[in-house]
Order: C-alpha cells, then structure tokens, then sequence
C-alpha cells in the first residue's frame, strides 16, 4: 500500500478545505471499502479525510414533502426508516436486497 496522509476533519467546511488544499485527496466514511482498493492498490490517494465524526447521519422531511438524507445515513437505517418504508418502499427493499449479514436477512 502506497503511504497516504490522515486527517479527521472537524466541520463539512474543514472537510471541503482540506479537500481543496490537497490535490487527490479522498473522504472516508462509513461502509466504504476504500481502504481495501488502497491495499489492491486500485485507489492510492495521498491524503484521508476521515469525516466519520460529523453529524452528517440525519434523515430529515423537506417542506416540500421530500427527504433530505445526510451523506452518512448507513443503509440500513435508511431503509428501516418509517418515512422510507412507508413513502418509497422500492429504494427501502433494494437497499435491503444489496445488504450483507443481518439486514440481508431482514429483507
């Protein structure tokens, strides 16, 4: 694995800067596998911005009847979600047919 710079970024505004100030860095979060395509070598950006601490995990209804669902909402919370199941059940049952482990079950 090529060696690589980390940082966890304190705001979506620290985390949009230190994207700007480094050429081919790259947000980690979540349930992404990046970290496996840099070990393969597939993916080798410089620098990490770990973003996992922000409170970007919301599902939230618009004024317009929507939803606005935060950039590191996991999957299956999504799904699960009242407001999902009820209003678009087919984004709910195809985020539960491409689940692993338990919530592969569930679907």
């Amino acid at each position: 694995m090529k060696s690589f710079t980390y940082e966890r970024a304190r705001s979506p505004a620290a985390a949009a800067a230190a994207a700007a100030r480094v050429e081919g860095a790259k947000f980690i979060a979540g349930g992404i596998n990046l970290l496996d395509l840099m070990k393969l070598e597939i993916e080798t950006p410089g620098h990490l911005i770990d973003v996992n601490g922000l409170a970007l995990d919301n599902i939230e209804t618009t004024a317009e009847g929507g939803l606005c669902i935060g950039a590191l909402v996991r999957n299956t919370d999504l799904a699960a979600d009242e407001r999902v199941r009820r209003n678009y059940g087919l984004l709910s049952r195809s985020l539960l047919a491409g689940a692993s482990g338990p919530a592969a079950q569930a679907a």
